[in-house]
């Protein structure tokens, strides 16, 4: 495969996540601004994974995986103020978390497991 990052597990339900979240946004969020910065959050996340699998540095694709969790981050924030602001059901937004946290443990992970690659190749 010309691309390794489509075969990573985590890449894949990262792609899930977004698609979960995409369907909301388009759904039930109804501010465009608050509603394209959780968007440009959830391209971040699979982006990231991508790019960084790209690099032949083990400590540079840790770092982009830090980014993508970072942006895990960004789009549980943006879906609690939508929320907060009545956007978006109890139900709804526990699906998200729910997802959101099951990620941000498997990119921790697979994080952590390219950077004990790196310190086994020492």
């Amino acid at each position: 495969m010309a691309f390794r990052f489509k075969s990573f597990k985590v890449y894949q339900n990262a792609r899930l996540y977004c698609q979960l979240c995409r369907k909301v946004i388009k759904e039930k969020i109804r501010d465009k601004v608050l509603a394209d910065q959780i968007t440009r959050a959830l391209n971040s996340i699979v982006l990231n994974i991508a790019e960084g699998s790209a690099d032949h540095s083990d400590v540079e694709f840790a770092r982009f995986l830090g980014i993508s969790v970072r942006s895990v981050y960004e789009t549980v924030a943006g879906c609690d103020l939508a929320h907060a602001y009545g956007m978006m059901d109890d139900k709804t937004y526990d699906e998200i978390e729910t997802h959101a946290e099951s990620l941000v443990k498997q990119l921790s992970a697979f994080r952590s497991s390219v950077l004990k690659a790196k310190s086994s190749k020492l």
